[in-house]
């Protein structure tokens, strides 16, 4: 069959779809009929700004406002429901107003509401034009892929090309299909003639190859309806090795043609993929991590293979930004030294475990990584442990530390009210951020969700949690499908029944920290802490707002002592090797560690302790790297 993979909104405008790139790639290898891609949140985006006849430049930060950071309200999504059959007896001016009201009772500003209702009203136009085009390209199955926001734009252009071309083939895939989900897609959707679940590449590779959708009752991973109910094939974990390089040229064309292409193009990163699944969740799955579904396994690409791959992707394009989508980066045989061998000015983005030590980190650095998302989603130990993220606020520190003095940019988020939570582990947070405000601050501070497929939803009582259904959004997204909402949804409502504090306490603990953050990232641009070593000597510049000491020149033990705790150090050896070495007792020692960790110089944890100064060796960043030890050759 000539199948025709449609990428929908809201997709990164300066992403192109690597769900769609890599799928296409297997038409360059394998039997069957061609396989071609549509990137239509492009369209999408062109038709928007012509049909709001907005500025562009203005539009491109609605697209991505609308993208990312309202997902959790349903955004992307509802903008589309317009556009598929009305459920009921939904009045389209109630609908409108109610969700309007959700909007603004969340914070959403009032000129964004606004657009949000234009966009409704032009996305019916918007599908019956995009269905038109695509149904005119004599293709015999359109496949979606869908995550985030991704579901109702796809039903919705599916829905209309069925309306004009009944007998074509209509599939969906993606993180919005995985188990449950995709059969309760099905259900909910009766125009959808299959759904994919898991990895897609033998059901993309069975469809092409297929005359007829007889010939996929086999294929794996596919979900097919059969004298009214639902033929599932179980997904097949697939090996990563083999996967070719993404297929981007597509992307580019329509990018091309694009009238304000050049306010995407500067900023495009090219997606590929070294893995798939989660070495950390093999071993102890995040409690509120949902991320992977049924492809946790984790599986590997060799390490030489990632200079070759990024080389054919920014050669091809011409695009020297990359970003990988793995789920987390590989402990061994990952590829970066042979990256940094390459001597390329080619940057990337991996997401990565926080317990990285300077040595990992500047080899990532020396690779070309200046942006990471590590997991640290908390600075105490405690709520560490409660979350099973395999890390320590040690750990963290050093880390946004080490990150700061390389040039990284580290991006995560705090995470609080997760069960078992105490308010000594948002007191000490409270009391740590005015000693941080120079290192990187978090991107925004949350309420731990209950996901689909993360351990609070599969064993909610565990963990003291009852589950209060679908959160409020997909009342919105799916209404009048309150049978099917459950399978549908992925976030959930919930409470937790066992009470260890307080609410009031808590609630006011938690609103300090959210304020006390907010601050943070104000004040960050103009916090300064960093140390010089010199001859004998550590020269400590201060300059923290409200907490800054300013200069301080370090002599005799006072030097020896802050060089042993750079980067992290045990405490007792650090004291006794000090005093042996410039003959000062211990006790003056450990008083003079004990005013640093007052005023915020030192963190100390346990028998470990972290200068939170930076280091500032007056070299740039890759030079720094390799003396860290991130380039094998070190010329």
């Amino acid at each position: 069959m000539k199948l025709v993979l449609v990428a929908p909104p809201w997709n990164s405008l300066y992403r192109p779809s690597i769900q769609i790139a890599a799928l296409v790639a297997l038409g360059t290898e394998e039997s069957g009929d061609p396989i071609t891609s549509e990137y239509v949140y492009l369209d999408w985006f062109e038709f928007a700004i012509e049909s709001l006849g907005c500025d562009p430049a203005q539009f491109v930060t609605v697209y991505d406002t609308i993208g990312e950071e309202l997902y959790g309200l349903g955004v992307g999504d509802w903008i589309f429901g317009g556009a598929l059959p009305p459920v009921g007896d939904r009045d389209e001016t109630s609908t409108r107003d109610r969700y309007a009201a959700f909007l603004h009772e969340r914070g959403v500003s009032a000129d964004l509401v606004t657009c949000v209702l234009s966009l409704r009203e032009a996305a019916p136009r918007f599908t019956a034009a995009l269905a038109d085009r695509l149904v005119e390209t004599d293709a015999d199955c359109f496949g979606f892929t869908t995550s985030f926001s991704q579901l109702v734009p796809a039903l919705a252009i599916a829905h209309a090309i069925k309306e004009r071309a009944p007998d074509r083939l209509v599939f969906l895939g993606g993180a919005n299909c995985d188990r449950p989900m995709g059969e309760a897609v099905m259900r909910a959707y009766p125009f959808v003639d299959g759904v994919v679940q898991g990895e897609g590449e033998g059901a993309v590779t069975a469809i092409s190859a297929a005359r007829s959708a007889d010939e996929l009752v086999s294929a794996p991973g596919i979900v097919l309806r059969e004298q009214g109910t639902l033929r599932v094939s179980l997904p097949v974990v697939q090996s990563v090795e083999a996967t070719p390089v993404p297929r981007y040229d597509e992307y580019f064309r329509r990018l091309r043609r694009l009238p304000w292409s050049d306010l995407i193009t500067p900023h495009v990163a090219l997606p590929f993929q070294m893995s798939r699944g989660c070495w950390w969740g093999e071993k102890m799955q995040c409690t509120f991590c949902g991320e992977n579904g049924s492809g946790m396994p984790y599986r590997s690409k060799p390490g030489r293979q990632l200079v070759h791959m990024i080389r054919e992707l920014t050669e091809s394009q011409g695009i020297l930004d990359t970003y990988a989508v793995d789920t987390i980066l590989a402990r061994s045989d990952n590829g970066l030294s042979a990256l940094a061998d390459a001597e390329v000015d080619i940057t990337t983005f991996f997401e990565v475990k926080a317990n990285l030590g300077p040595r990992e980190l500047g080899e990532l650095r020396a690779a070309g990584v200046t942006m990471v998302q590590p997991g640290i989603e908390s600075l105490s130990t405690g709520s560490l442990k409660l979350l099973r993220k395999g890390a320590t606020g040690f750990h963290n520190l050093r880390f946004l530390v080490l990150c700061k003095e390389l040039g990284i940019d580290a991006q995560w988020n705090l995470l609080s009210a997760m069960p078992g939570e105490s308010p000594g582990m948002l007191e000490e947070q409270l009391r740590l951020i005015p000693f941080i405000s120079h290192l990187a601050p978090p991107s925004t501070v949350s309420k731990v969700r209950v996901d689909r497929y993360s351990p609070y939803f599969e064993q909610p009582a565990e963990f003291g949690i009852e589950l209060r259904g679908p959160e409020k959004k997909y009342e919105f997204i799916h209404p009048g499908r309150d049978e099917e909402r459950t399978a549908l949804a992925y976030s959930f409502e919930h409470e937790q029944t066992v009470q260890q504090a307080d609410h009031e306490t808590m609630l006011t603990l938690r609103r300090r920290l959210g304020a006390r953050v907010g601050l943070w990232k104000k004040l960050h641009e103009q916090s300064r802490f960093s140390y010089r070593f010199g001859p004998g000597i550590t020269v400590v510049h201060d300059h923290r707002p409200h907490v800054g000491r300013g200069r301080h020149v370090l002599r005799g033990w006072a030097d020896e002592l802050f060089r042993s705790l750079v980067h992290g150090g045990r405490v007792g050896r650090a004291i006794g090797v000090v005093s042996e070495k410039t003959g000062t007792p211990e006790a003056d020692v450990r008083s003079g560690l004990r005013e640093w960790t007052e005023c915020g110089w030192v963190h100390v944890e346990g028998m470990r302790a972290l200068v939170l100064a930076v280091h500032d060796s007056r070299r740039d960043e890759l030079g720094r790297a390799a003396e860290l030890g991130g380039r094998s050759a070190q010329r």
